[in-house]
Parts: structure tokens; sequence; C-alpha cells
């Protein structure tokens, strides 16, 4: 305890440091494995959307490791209560499911499950902003995905 009756506080430096080196990690992975992929004719090939979010992230991470190597993590405010575990838990076993669920489903009804189910777990209660917000996230990223960048999606197994 400090001479004011508080406890002292405890910075996230050690959670910051370990986030950022995981961070980087993934990022080189990322962007040595999309390196590896053939290109077609099209500007950027398939590599461009990884390559572009392994730069973000190498970016985030060095400034995260940056403020925490500087003393400037933030403090941790209370440990995680027992509905943060839950949702913890929740979350990861739902992109599990989504991850498993794609091929055999495909991509449009697995991605609007999971996020239905992921913004029911994150706290979200009006149904009818859950289904249209769903709706809408899940028919932009086909049209990112599909048409735009011609990256090929899981299909609807039941309708092939």
């Amino acid at each position: 305890m400090s001479a004011d009756g508080k406890s002292p506080q405890v910075r996230m430096t050690i959670a910051d440091l370990s986030a950022a080196s995981i961070s980087l990690v993934f990022a080189g992975w990322a962007f040595h494995e999309s390196g590896r992929w053939p290109a077609p004719e099209f500007i950027g090939g398939p590599a461009i959307v990884p390559r572009a979010v392994a730069t973000i992230l190498v970016v985030v991470a060095l400034a995260l490791a940056w403020n925490a190597l500087r003393g400037r993590s933030d403090a941790v405010e209370k440990p995680l209560d027992a509905t943060k575990i839950r949702r913890i838990a929740l979350t990861l076993g739902l992109t599990a499911a989504y991850a498993v669920s794609l091929e055999p489903a495909g991509f449009l009804p697995s991605t609007f499950v999971f996020l239905v189910a992921f913004l029911h777990v994150m706290g979200a209660t009006n149904r009818v902003s859950i289904v249209g917000f769903s709706i809408l996230l899940t028919a932009g990223f086909h049209a990112i995905f599909d048409l735009v960048l011609k990256v090929p999606l899981p299909p609807i197994v039941w309708l092939s």
C-alpha cells in the first residue's frame, strides 16, 4: 500500500511487450507466407491485403512496445471478472466454430450466424439491429472479397 492508503498501480508493461512480440511474429509470418502465393494478372495480387494488414500490425506493435519501454503502459484498473472471462471464452469458441463451419456451410451463412452470436455475446440486445448489422456486414465482406478482390469464398454447399 502507498502512503495514501491505496494499492499501488500495476501497469500493463509485461502484457504490452508480450502482445507486441506476438504481433510482430504473426505479422512476419503473414508477410512471408503471402509472398509465396501465385500472383494473378490484376494489380497487387492476392498478397496485397494480408501484407497491408501485416504492415499496420507491425506499426501498432512497435508503438505499443515503445510506450511500454518508456513506462507509459496503461494501469490495470481491476482484474477480469467472471463476466469478462466468460465473454472471452465464448468469443474464442465462436471464432473456432466459425472457422470450422466455413468449408461445410459456406461463407454467407457462417459469417451471418457468427456475427449474430458475436454481437449477442458482446451485449447487444436490439434484435433488429443485430440482424440488420449482420446482414449488411456479411454482404459487405462478400462484395469486397468475392466481387472486388476476386478472392474465392467457400460456397454454400447445400445450394451447389
